[in-house]
């Protein structure tokens, strides 16, 4: 158009700054806004908008600045363009100070004002100034509009205030893709696993299409419930829409694979993944970790390196989980000492905790102690580490110095209690664990049972020691003792070492026969074919009289059995275990 002589009007350069700003070629914006200059042209509204939006998208916010102070005449366009230009490149205060100076020059944020300014409370957790906006939002008739509804939505569930996210949800009229995967991952991250799975359901029939951002907000809930038949209907939904090369969703399957025991399908998913980014790497390092695979961790972590992709936190947390797991002390104490010196990475909480486990799991106490001392701040949940290796190492000494540690900035700290009372009991001071019993029930503390649960055709069936609700609860019994038959011949010899009840040694056997896991276990072999892997999730610590159980019991019907506790997964296979004897 210039060569041959025709010159451009104001029509044409928002068009060409646009065209810049999609090429990100700032030095070709400049050279546009020069003859933007020299054509008198800079003076125009519309242009003036437009060279703002491209230096805003090309992050050269100085030059945003004196363009918009520079302009003559100011509509509400060039305003919000400032304001979402800040917001977007983390200048929050100037952008929240633009509303206020916007406001001065009587005019009143719109649609686009507030959608920008709204992911600003959310990333700085003040819901009370993100209630507010709210509020302005009805009195003027924007809570109608999808894009100001979707931003609420976030921002409540950034704030930890999942109701309200969902309220606003509800009377949104018109939904989209957004608002659907907004409120989803609202719930699941912030643990509310089950109501995410609901409204996924319910995107489906009402005919939403799920996106890739809608498949990665769900498939950590399908993980954390460890419900692997719906997760493996969501892989095949993923396969037919043609998300199975995206990264972000298979990182996401990796990691619901691993933590639903299925570690070996985990990687052969993640060995498909083409240009693994940090969160497929981590994913796959932490389920080996998890699964006791410490060598093929370290294996990953060090290939990780090799191509290039530097390890940040997560990756450091995955690797010293991984030396934890195992008892690898020396190759740990090397990760957590190089995180600093060589990634430039301060030790955080979950770094500490994972080195804490490691010494306590080690029986090197005083160590672990000691580690924790060095922190500024150390949580109730740290010293709770400790604190049940002093329960496995019988520390009862330095047992109590640590629970008063916990009970000073967690005085209401349920588990620490009845690590203690355990402690006290597995010492034969019945006097003091009843002591610390009384307390809680002083305090209102109650403890939460030990639970087992297995996914059978689909369905949750959950098992609590000695509950009698289970419809096939005498079928199970019959199994129970056919076992416990079958384990006495093969030579078992109950351990009653940690029943914590002042009882006899019948009772203490009785005791054990009833745990939660053999119940789901003598269920998951009832109920499934013969040579299908049972698969059982456990809240708390798997006892080690039920571990040497599993094992036997594995060799006497030929089944692979998984069991997730509150640390690891154990695979039973032929009368051995995965851990090693080490958990």
């Amino acid at each position: 158009m210039r060569a041959s002589g025709n010159t451009p009007d104001h029509s044409v350069f928002p068009s060409v700054l646009k065209a810049c700003a999609f090429l990100l070629d700032l030095r070709l914006g400049e050279a546009v806004h020069g003859c933007i200059i020299r054509l008198g042209m800079d003076v125009h509204l519309i242009t003036g908008n437009a060279l703002i939006n491209m230096y805003a998208k090309l992050q050269s916010l100085a030059d945003v600045k004196k363009v918009f102070e520079t302009m003559t005449t100011r509509d509400i366009i060039s305003w919000n363009t400032v304001i979402a230009g800040n917001a977007q490149n983390g200048l929050h205060e100037d952008a929240l100070a633009m509303v206020r100076e916007m406001g001065g020059a009587g005019l009143k944020p719109d649609i686009f004002t507030l959608s920008a300014i709204l992911p600003i409370f959310a990333q700085y957790v003040d819901v009370d100034k993100g209630r507010e906006i709210h509020g302005y939002v009805i009195r003027y008739g924007f809570d109608k509009d999808l894009y100001v509804a979707s931003s609420l939505i976030n921002m409540y569930s950034r704030c930890a205030r999942v109701e309200d996210s969902i309220r606003v949800f509800k009377i949104t009229r018109q939904r989209d893709t957004i608002s659907w995967n907004s409120v989803i991952a609202g719930c699941v991250q912030n643990g509310m696993f089950d109501e995410g799975l609901r409204l996924f359901r319910q995107m489906l029939k009402d005919n939403v299409i799920p996106g890739s951002v809608s498949f990665s907000s769900i498939m950590p809930a399908c993980a954390h419930l460890t419900t692997l038949n719906l997760g493996k209907q969501l892989h095949g939904y993923i396969m037919r829409c043609g998300f199975d090369d995206n990264v972000f969703i298979s990182s996401s399957l990796v990691d619901m694979y691993a933590k639903c025991g299925h570690i070996r399908t985990a990687g052969w998913i993640f060995g498909g993944i083409k240009g693994r980014d940090m969160v497929s790497w981590t994913a796959m390092i932490m389920g080996c970790a998890l699964h006791g695979y410490a060598e093929d961790a370290i294996s990953l972590f060090e290939q990780m390196k090799l191509e290039g992709i530097r390890p940040n936190h997560v990756a450091i947390t995955a690797i010293l989980t991984a030396c934890s797991h195992a008892g690898m002390i020396d190759e740990g104490r090397r990760y957590f000492d190089r995180m600093t010196e060589e990634y430039g990475i301060r030790p955080g909480l979950e770094h500490y905790a994972a080195m804490a486990d490691l010494y306590s799991r080690k029986g090197k106490l005083n160590d672990a102690y000691q580690l924790i001392s060095t922190m500024t701040t150390p949580t109730g949940t740290i010293w709770s580490l400790l604190l049940s290796a002093c329960r496995v190492h019988k520390n009862v000494d330095l047992a109590e110095k640590v629970a008063s540690k916990i009970f000073e900035v967690d005085p209401e700290n349920i588990g620490a209690r009845v690590l203690l009372s355990n402690i006290y009991a597995n010492d034969g001071r019945w006097k003091e664990a009843a002591k610390v019993r009384m307390t809680m029930r002083n305090m209102g503390i109650r403890k939460n049972p030990a639970c087992s649960w297995i996914e059978v055709k689909n369905k949750i069936h959950t098992f609590i020691a000695d509950d009698k609700s289970h419809p096939l609860h005498d079928e199970i019994n019959i199994a129970l003792c056919e076992l416990q038959e079958k384990m006495e011949l093969a030579g078992y010899v109950a351990d009653t070492s940690e029943v914590l009840h002042d009882v006899d040694d019948e009772q203490k056997k009785y005791l054990l026969y009833g745990h939660s896991e053999r119940r789901a276990i003598a269920f998951g072999i009832m109920s499934t074919p013969a040579g299908t892997t049972i698969r059982v999730i456990k809240n708390i610590r798997i006892c080690v009289d039920c571990h040497t159980a599993i094992k036997l019991i594995s060799k006497i019907v030929g089944r692979e059995i998984v069991v997730r506790d509150n640390s690891r997964f154990h695979h039973f296979r032929d009368g051995e275990c995965s851990c090693g004897e080490y958990w």
